[in-house]
């Protein structure tokens, strides 16, 4: 009997008659025996891996054979790995027709005992079935009509959540980690990439373009955690995901150090079983906080300015060669902790442009405080929700120099905009042009005193952002500024 292909001449709610007249007996998980022979079960699929082509020699030939894992569940409780080999096209054809949250009757497979000195246990993920299914030629997997008692099961985690690694502990601690669990809510959704793999598994030859997705994660301690989905099944159910409404838990993905992106990632692996909005209390905690948590790179710096002390008597004063310096000296290094920190500068102000092209104002949804292009929120899931006037608010590039150099990329925003400027963003969006060249003349090109805040996030150049700003003495310059 050939996967797919099989059918059946009789089938009712508890059993199956095959085309051979075999009639199976449909059982649960709870109840499995390795002694049993001739059975069905019904579940709902949770998760599945991309099938592989295996080389075997029969009769002195070699025989190109493939291999499926999923893993199955017919209640909160019982769940179990299963195995299907059979030919290429059988085993391809069947792993494409079925994706997770499908529910399925698996027909006669064989009931094996799982050892704990089996290596590709480390390969799958963890169940609560002591046994694992086996399928063959003789086996089947065909769906199943009544997919209602089975569909919330997709919410109930595998594993206890309590146990999930915060994504704090990994930047402060990833080295330690090897792997874990992880919860959080979806920040952000990257492009689908193809890379080259070892095998084609539809080709036969040694090379496969095969896809991956990286998302963007946050939690109640971190605004980011990047993840990297390898599975097509994970990448195609991650088209339906949502930035803040879609709460995931990911079980046994990978911790690493990303060169590239300069702190430590996750990545899903074999044993990795993906929960969506999960139904646990911690879910729901951290699912009213990502309702209203800064996700914007804007929002994020403004919530961190805005918890730093008025107060500039502890900041060193510096030039710009010692603050490159000493930023370049905390992005080479894998310092645990907090990374970011204020300073003061005596500085000319060599670039403010307040009524040119560059921008200065930022519009954001009044729901979700996602940063708007045009008069409507790209979010989804705001499209439902009344119509409010964006929020505007300043973002301004700021350049300033001294004797030893220049900072080209200062930002000067929000709250603190309004206090330098004089003004509220609001009040400056109908300022006419010549008010605002007079407001840019206020401080350009003349010396200030700046008190800066070198604030660092995970996997990218800190942001320089301008909390006080006023015109200062060259007198207090001279007391002040350090001469290298």
């Amino acid at each position: 009997m050939a996967g797919v292909n099989t059918c059946s001449t009789f089938c009712s709610g508890q059993k199956r008659v095959m085309d051979n007249n075999v009639t199976l007996q449909r059982v649960n998980l709870r109840n499995l025996d390795p002694n049993l022979n001739n059975v069905m079960i019904v579940a709902i699929i949770i998760a599945k891996q991309r099938p592989r082509v295996v080389e075997t020699q029969e009769n002195q030939r070699s025989v190109y054979r493939a291999v499926w894992n999923f893993t199955i569940r017919d209640s909160p409780q019982h769940y179990i790995n299963a195995t299907y080999w059979g030919n290429v096209d059988q085993i391809l054809d069947i792993s494409n027709k079925y994706d997770t949250g499908d529910v399925v009757e698996v027909l006669n497979p064989l009931i094996l005992v799982r050892k704990v000195e089996d290596r590709s246990e480390q390969y799958h993920p963890m169940v609560t079935s002591p046994y694992k299914l086996s399928l063959n030629d003789r086996s089947g997997l065909v769906g199943h009509p009544d997919k209602a008692p089975y569909t919330r099961l997709l919410n109930y985690p595998t594993k206890p959540t309590t146990t999930f690694i915060p994504f704090q502990n990994i930047h402060t601690n990833g080295s330690n980690i090897n792997s874990g669990d992880i919860l959080g809510a979806l920040r952000g959704l990257g492009q689908i990439r193809m890379i080259n793999s070892r095998f084609d598994a539809n080709q036969m030859m040694k090379s496969e373009k095969i896809q991956l997705r990286e998302i963007e994660l946050f939690d109640h301690t971190s605004p980011s955690l990047k993840v990297t989905l390898w599975d097509p099944d994970l990448i195609k159910r991650s088209n339906n995901w949502r930035p803040r409404t879609t709460l995931l838990f990911l079980t046994d993905v990978r911790i690493e150090w990303s060169v590239f992106v300069q702190a430590f990632v996750a990545k899903t692996t074999g044993r990795t079983v993906v929960t969506e909005n999960p139904i646990t209390s911690e879910a729901e905690t951290l699912f009213w906080y990502a309702q209203t948590a800064p996700i914007e790179m804007f929002d994020i710096v403004a919530q961190v300015v805005a918890s730093i002390p008025n107060n500039d008597l502890n900041d060193d004063v510096v030039t710009v060669r010692h603050l490159q310096a000493r930023i370049n000296d905390l992005l080479q290094s894998k310092t645990n902790g907090n990374k970011s920190f204020t300073v003061t500068m005596m500085a000319f102000v060599s670039h403010l442009d307040l009524d040119g092209l560059s921008q200065t104002l930022l519009k954001k949804c009044a729901h979700c405080k996602t940063i708007m292009e045009g008069n409507h929120c790209t979010n989804l899931a705001c499209q439902d929700k009344d119509w409010r006037p964006p929020e505007i608010t300043f973002d301004i590039q700021v350049m300033l120099s001294d004797h030893t150099g220049t900072l080209r990329n200062c930002r000067l925003s929000g709250g603190n905009a309004e206090d330098v400027l004089g003004c509220s963003a609001q009040e400056f969006a109908v300022t006419s042009d010549d008010d605002k060249c007079n407001l840019k003349w206020r401080y350009l090109l003349e010396r200030c005193k700046v008190r800066l805040a070198i604030i660092f996030m995970v996997g990218s150049r800190p942001i320089l952002s301008v909390l006080q700003m006023h015109r200062v003495s060259g007198e207090e310059v001279a007391k002040r500024l350090p001469m290298c």
